[in-house]
C-alpha cells in the first residue's frame, strides 16, 4: 500500500458508557426521575426563585416614589414586597443547602414538596395583597400546578393542586365573605360601593372560572406527563430485555467457550505428540499436516482465550469492580513482556516514556486492556518498526496512556466501527489473516466499565495512536 502523506489523520473518540439501573417494578405514570435528573430540578426551581425575589424587591423600591404609583392609579405597597422577598431569600438558601447535602432521593422529594408548599404560601399572601379577585394574579397559581405535574406523579400533582384551591379560597372567603381580612388591591380605589352588587356577580365569575382553568390546566398537563412517562417506562423496559437477553448471550458463549477448551487442549497435546515423534516416524506429508494443525490449535486457543475474556467482562457487574491500586510502570512492563517475542520475530523496537502513575481497578482487566492494545500494535505495524507507549498525568492529574505505531493505519470511515466485535477492515485482514478481530471490542468492554475515555487517531500507511485517559483518582477511596 502506497501511503500519501497528504492525507491529514482521522480522529475518533469512544466515550466511556456508564452502566445506568433502571427499576421497572414501579407503574409507568409513577415511576421517579433518576436522581441526576432530581438534583437538578430543585436546583432550577431554586435558581428560578430567585428571578421572583428580584422581581419582589423592584416592585417595592418603585412604590417608595409615590408619584410614579399615583401616576398609574396604584397605592404604595408598604412593606410587604421586601418582608415577602426577605422570607423568599431565606427559605431558598435553605433549599439550596438541604439540596447540596441532602442528596438522596426520598431528601430530594421531601425538598421539593418543601419548596411547592412554601412558595404557595407566599403566593397567597401576595395575592392577598395584589388583589385576589381585582386582578389576575391568581393564574400564576398555574406555574406550580404545571411543575407539579412535571416533577410529580397524577395523584401527587393533583393534590398540590387542590392545595392551590383550598389556599386560595380561604384568602378570598376571609376577604369578601368572612370580612375577616380588608379588601386589599394595587390600584386605588378599585372597589365602589355603589357599585357592589354588579362587582360581586364579577368577582363570584372570575372566582369560578380561575379554578376551573386550573383544573383543565392541571388535567393536560398531568395527562401530558403521564404519556411521557409510560413512553418512557416501555423504553426502560425494552432495554432491560435486551440487556437480559445480552447477558444470556454472554453466558452462553461462556459455557460453549469452556467446553471447547478442553477438546482443543487435547488435539493441541497429541500433535505436539506427533511432531516431536513420541508415536513413532511420520512421513513430511504427515509432519506438514500436524504443523497445519498446531498451527490452527494455536489461532483457535488464542481466539477462544478473547471469547472467554469478552463474556467475563460482559457478566461483570459494575458494583463487585475491585479498587486495587496498580502502579503503570510494573502493569505496562509486564504487558511489553507478553508481546516481546512476536515483535521480536517482526523487528519491532520498544520506545517507553512510563512515569509511575497509580490506576484503581482489577489488575487483570487492565491487563486485557494494555495487552490487546499492545498486540495490535506490534502485529500492525511494519516489520523493523517501533511502538512508543508512553504514561504520564494529564492537566487535571488525569492517568493518561498513549500507544503508538508507525503500522498499516485505519481508515477514516472505518474508524466508527473498530470496536465492534469481529469486525475488521479489509486492509487489516490483508495484513494479518489470523486475528479474531475480538481484540478491540475487549478494550472497549474495559474502558466503559472504568470510565476510560478512548481517542484513535490514524492515517492510513503511516501508523495509529490510541490515547486512555483515566478518571482522575479519588484520593478518598
Amino acid at each position: 500500500m502506497t501511503a500519501d502523506k497528504n492525507i491529514s489523520p482521522a480522529s475518533y473518540e469512544l466515550s466511556p458508557v456508564r452502566e445506568l439501573t433502571i427499576k421497572t417494578e414501579a407503574k409507568g405514570s409513577e415511576r421517579p426521575f433518576s436522581e441526576s435528573l432530581l438534583v437538578h430540578n430543585v436546583s432550577w426551581f431554586c435558581q428560578f426563585r430567585w428571578l421572583v425575589i428580584v422581581t419582589l424587591a423592584g416592585y417595592g423600591i418603585v412604590g417608595l416614589f409615590g408619584g410614579i404609583v399615583d401616576y398609574f392609579g396604584m397605592r404604595p405597597p408598604g412593606v410587604w414586597p421586601f418582608v415577602t422577598s426577605a422570607v423568599l431569600v431565606l427559605s431558598n438558601l435553605a433549599f439550596l443547602y438541604l439540596a447540596r447535602t441532602r442528596t438522596a432521593p426520598a431528601q430530594i422529594m421531601t425538598n421539593l414538596w418543601g419548596q411547592i408548599t412554601v412558595d404557595l404560601v407566599i403566593l397567597t399572601g401576595v395575592v392577598y395583597f395584589v388583589g385576589s379577585l381585582e386582578t389576575n394574579i391568581a393564574f400564576t397559581y398555574l406555574f406550580h400546578i404545571v411543575l407539579s405535574c412535571v416533577f410529580f406523579s397524577g395523584r401527587q400533582s393533583l393534590i398540590v393542586t387542590l392545595m392551590a384551591i383550598g389556599m386560595f379560597a380561604a384568602c378570598t372567603m376571609a376577604e369578601y365573605v368572612l370580612k375577616i381580612l380588608p379588601s386589599m388591591s394595587i390600584f386605588a380605589n378599585s372597589l365602589r360601593p355603589e357599585y357592589a352588587s354588579p362587582v360581586l356577580t364579577m368577582l363570584a365569575f372570575d372566582f369560578f372560572l380561575t379554578i376551573g382553568i386550573w383544573l383543565v390546566v392541571w388535567y393536560l398537563a398531568s395527562h401530558l406527563s403521564t404519556m411521557v412517562r409510560r413512553r418512557d417506562f416501555e423504553l426502560a423496559e425494552t432495554n432491560r430485555r435486551l440487556v437480559a437477553a445480552y447477558e444470556e448471550r454472554s453466558r452462553h458463549m461462556l459455557t460453549t467457550t469452556h467446553q471447547l477448551k478442553a477438546p482443543f487442549a487435547a488435539i493441541y497435546s497429541n500433535a505436539q505428540l506427533l511432531l516431536q515423534g513420541y508415536c513413532g516416524e511420520i512421513s513430511a506429508e504427515a509432519l506438514e499436516v500436524v504443523e497445519r494443525i498446531l498451527l490452527r490449535c494455536r489461532r483457535l486457543t488464542a481466539e477462544i482465550q478473547e471469547m472467554l475474556q469478552l463474556a467475563n467482562l460482559s457478566s461483570t457487574s459494575m458494583e463487585s469492580l475491585p479498587g486495587t491500586r496498580i502502579l503503570t510502570t510494573e502493569l505496562l512492563e509486564w504487558c511489553i513482556s507478553q508481546v516481546e517475542s512476536v515483535a521480536q520475530e517482526r523487528g519491532i523496537v520498544f520506545k517507553t516514556d512510563i512515569r509511575p502513575v497509580t490506576l484503581v481497578g482489577a489488575e487483570d482487566h487492565f491487563k486485557m486492556l494494555f495487552v490487546n492494545l499492545l498486540s495490535n500494535a506490534v502485529i500492525y505495524s511494519q516489520r523493523n518498526g517501533q511502538v512508543s507507549i508512553s504514561c504520564k498525568q494529564g492537566p487535571n492529574l488525569e492517568p493518561v496512556v498513549v500507544i503508538e505505531d508507525n503500522g498499516i493505519g485505519i481508515p477514516a470511515d472505518k474508524l466508527p466501527r473498530i470496536f465492534e466485535e469481529h469486525y475488521r477492515t479489509k486492509e487489516a485482514v490483508q495484513h494479518n489473516k489470523e486475528s479474531s478481530g475480538l481484540g478491540l471490542a475487549i478494550v472497549k468492554h474495559v474502558a466503559e466499565m472504568y470510565g476510560i475515555r478512548i481517542r484513535v487517531e490514524s492515517r492510513p500507511g503511516f501508523g495509529t495512536k490510541f490515547e486512555l485517559i483515566f478518571p482522575v483518582l479519588d484520593e478518598s477511596s
